[in-house]
Order: structure tokens, then sequence, then C-alpha cells
């Protein structure tokens, strides 16, 4: 208690942001362990990532208050696209037992938004300064390509006996590179 007294305004929001991105992290993992038995069919790269993500939708949906006016307005743009996302694909996995020609049109309930969001992220960069410009695009093409060797080279493995490569792999691997990209380019540029 005494803490949280001589901290400012600022630092008790980012705080109860943290606190709320974290519960929400617990109990959708919670949650996905109980629906999904993930930790049962040991897909633990499902159970540590998805409920990561939504966390920090959260904790990012808090944090608009504090946030400069220029991220903020990109992260609206990016959280009004993740929720058109989450909600493309809670509406295409309930109508989907439908009978219909078209049902295969549903497809494009989520990757509609996903199409909004690159393009608000190419947006942001695009916002930049030149050094910061240089640094996000350095950690997207590293990337890009590392995600597709490492892709490609599974196959290999696969062919020795490894498990199934899951779609979802290719995703985390992503924005692992990505973090990877940035750390090595900002260093590099400081």
């Amino acid at each position: 208690m005494l803490y949280t007294a001589v901290m400012n305004s600022k630092t008790k929001w980012y705080c109860w942001s943290a606190v709320a991105g974290l519960a929400t992290y617990v109990l959708l993992a919670f949650e996905m362990n109980r629906e999904l038995d993930c930790w049962a069919k040991k897909d633990y790269a499902t159970m540590f990532f998805f409920p990561l993500g939504i966390a920090v939708l959260v904790s990012a949906a808090i944090n608009l208050k504090v946030t400069p006016p220029k991220v903020k307005k990109y992260t609206k743009r990016m959280l009004l696209g993740m929720v058109a996302y989450i909600l493309g694909i809670d509406l295409a996995n309930h109508i989907h037992a439908l009978p219909s020609p078209y049902k295969y049109l549903l497809v494009l309930l989520p990757i509609l938004p996903l199409i909004y969001i690159c393009f608000t992220i190419i947006g942001y960069i695009t916002e930049l300064d030149e050094m910061l410009r240089k640094i996000y695009m350095e950690a997207m093409a590293f990337s890009g390509i590392a995600t597709g060797f490492t892709c490609f080279t599974y196959l290999f493995f696969r062919d020795m006996g490894a498990p199934e490569f899951r779609a979802e792999w290719a995703y985390y691997m992503m924005w692992a590179y990505f973090l990877i990209g940035k750390f090595f380019s900002c260093r590099r540029y400081k």
C-alpha cells in the first residue's frame, strides 16, 4: 500500500492494466484447458500463446487513456480489427453447420479483419520516424525470411519422424523471430 502511494498516476494505471492482463491470461488459460484439453494433448504452444494474445488486447485497451495520440489512433484501429477477427472466427465456427452452397465464403469473416489489421500496421510504420521505420522493416524482413526457412526445414525433420507441423506454429515463430530481429536491429543502430 505504501508503494502505491508514492507512484504517479500513470504508473498506477500501467500496474492495474498489467494486473488485468495477467488475470485475463490466467482465466483464459484455464478455460482453454477445460474446453480444448490442451494440457492432456500436450499442445503447450496454443495453451501459452492464445491467452497471451487476448491478455495483451485487454491490457492495451486499458492503456489507451495514457498513450500518446498517434499511438492511441493506431491502437484503437488494431483493437477494432482484432475484435472483428475474433468475432469472425466465432461466427464462422457457429455457422458452418448450416447447409449452404456459400458456406465456404465464411472463411472471409476472419480474413477481412486481418487485411484491415495489416493496413493498420503498415500505416503506423509509415508514420514513424526514419530510424524506427528502418528497425521495424529489418525486423519484419528477418521474421518473414526466418519463418519461411524454418517452416521449409521442418519438412525434413517431419520426414525423420518429428510431429506433424501445425499451422499456428508459423504464426508464433513469426512473432518470436520479429522480436529477435528487432532486438538485433535496435542494437545495431544505437
